[in-house]
């Protein structure tokens, strides 16, 4: 199995960093804290407000300050993972964020104590907080999905959650480590 983890983890140096999440509207919701950021959008701008197709988007979503959107690009263990800087980008459906196979990627630590949210599949604005042994696992089963992975190694995962594209809004600690962690929505 750890044969198959090291090559799962080359495969999704290469694979996963290309992936990207959309950023539904996220308005108030039953369980956990929201942090607003949907913004309508038109197709085909950058975020640099650049147009593929003369429409403008407006300008992207801004995070609260300490706020960081990741894409994770590897599951190393329980203790921490490889993730690039999310970039949003304008498509049809709305904001969405992703990171290219080239961006930069960091080493993030994962303590016991983080604070974690995981979105539910029922729609945008709902997320059910986590332990962190319950994360772990949702984001290394996401990231297998993603890469295609087999599921004898790596079983899916089920309802109320779902994958959408391993993006995850962090804030972080002085040491370096993830204080609060929770996944994107996307359709």
């Amino acid at each position: 199995m750890n044969a198959t983890r090291r090559a799962v983890g080359a495969v999704a140096l290469l694979a996963a960093l290309s992936g990207i999440a959309a950023c539904g509207p996220d308005g108030s919701e039953d369980e956990g804290a929201s942090t607003g950021s949907g913004t309508s959008a038109t197709p085909s701008a950058t975020a640099s407000g650049a147009s593929d197709s003369g429409e403008d988007c407006g300008k992207p979503p801004k995070l609260p300050v300490g706020h960081t959107r990741v894409k994770v690009t590897l599951m190393r263990d329980s203790g921490g993972f490889e993730a690039a800087v999310a970039k949003p980008h304008c498509t049809p459906n709305d904001w969405i964020y992703g990171a290219d196979e080239t961006d930069p990627v960091e080493h993030y630590v994962l303590p016991e104590d983080v604070e974690a949210q995981l979105a539910l599949m029922d729609g945008p604005g709902r997320w059910k907080r986590v332990g962190h042994e319950e994360l772990a696992l949702h984001i290394d089963r996401c990231h297998a999905q993603e890469i295609g992975a087999p599921t004898d190694d790596y079983p899916e995962v089920e309802p109320p959650f779902g994958c959408f594209g391993n993006v995850y809004e962090i804030t972080v600690g002085a040491g370096g480590e993830v204080r609060t962690i929770k996944e994107i929505w996307s359709v």
